[in-house]
């Protein structure tokens, strides 16, 4: 709340003139001034601006003052849009809600902790200031996909397949201590460098790579495998359907060379044939 500045004697008027009323305070109310959420969300306060008075001096001013690596605004109740000014046209007038929105600036996720966000608003040398708390709550949340995006893949028997997953962290705290492991058809072995991530800061990512060795007698199939990543905040997990391909198999690349190869005999036996028949016709 504030007032307006008053002189010694409490009233700025001289004898004989007519005495204007001071102008009045501006009260704020909030039902929910702390608001708590992840350092990814846009916290919102609606704040009441309560005319304590009959006789309010025209405008007031909108600052709003944030925290670093967060920008705040104020937005009016209807039509819902951002504003800097309230006026009050000298005159009692219905209390107005006033929306506060703050977020974190993105690439900026905050720390986990309390934020203080504050309404300001004056008019001349008049000043009022509101204190509103976002509660950065810890937000432990992370992912697993391959490099490609792939869920397959194909092996041979007793064959290393190297394939790329990277782990994210997606949430706004660091994941520590993130084992990896995996759970495969009996006699085949899955390895990772690395095994353990001991640390993994939000927004980061980490590469790890996978080896893949089915038995050596293997029988020509499709198989999954559950590939895990753990932590004490949670475990994420993904399946991946893992084709065992018959000795000697071709690619598709080396299905086309191997077409082109014999496209190419094809060709020159037609032309080893014509210049054959035309040799003997002439002999004739």
């Amino acid at each position: 709340m504030f007032a307006a500045e008053e002189g010694d004697n409490g009233s700025d008027s001289s004898p004989g003139q007519e005495e204007v009323p001071p102008e009045g305070p501006i009260e704020f109310e909030c039902g929910f001034p702390s608001v708590e959420g992840s350092g990814n969300e846009t916290f919102k306060y609606d704040v009441l601006v309560i005319p304590a008075t009959n006789e309010i001096a025209g405008a007031y001013d909108f600052n709003v003052i944030a925290p670093p690596g967060w920008e705040a605004t104020v937005w009016g109740d209807y039509p819902a849009k951002r504003v800097g000014t309230i006026d009050f046209g000298g005159k009692r007038v219905a209390s107005q809600v006033m929306t506060v929105r703050a977020k974190a600036i993105k690439g900026k996720t905050p720390e986990p902790g309390e934020y203080v966000i504050t309404l300001e608003m004056t008019s001349g040398e008049l000043k009022g200031t509101f204190d509103l708390t976002a509660v950065v709550t810890a937000n432990y949340e992370f992912n697993i996909r391959t490099g490609t995006g792939r869920l397959s893949t194909e092996v041979k028997g007793a064959e290393d397949k190297h394939i790329s997953i990277l782990l994210e962290n997606t949430g706004t705290a660091t994941i520590d201590n993130i084992i990896l492991s995996s759970i495969e058809p009996e006699g085949w072995n899955i390895t990772f460098d690395p095994d353990k991530i001991d640390s993994l800061e939000p927004g980061l990512k980490q590469e790890v790579d996978v080896v893949i060795r089915p038995p050596e007698r293997a029988i020509v199939n499709d198989y999954t495998a559950t590939l895990r990543a753990e932590s004490e905040n949670g475990t994420e997990t993904l399946v991946l359907r893992i084709t065992v391909q018959a000795p000697g198999t071709m690619t598709a690349a080396g299905i086309g060379i191997t077409a082109s190869v014999i496209v190419g005999l094809v060709f020159l036996f037609k032309r080893t044939s014509m210049r054959y028949t035309t040799g003997a016709s002439h002999r004739q």
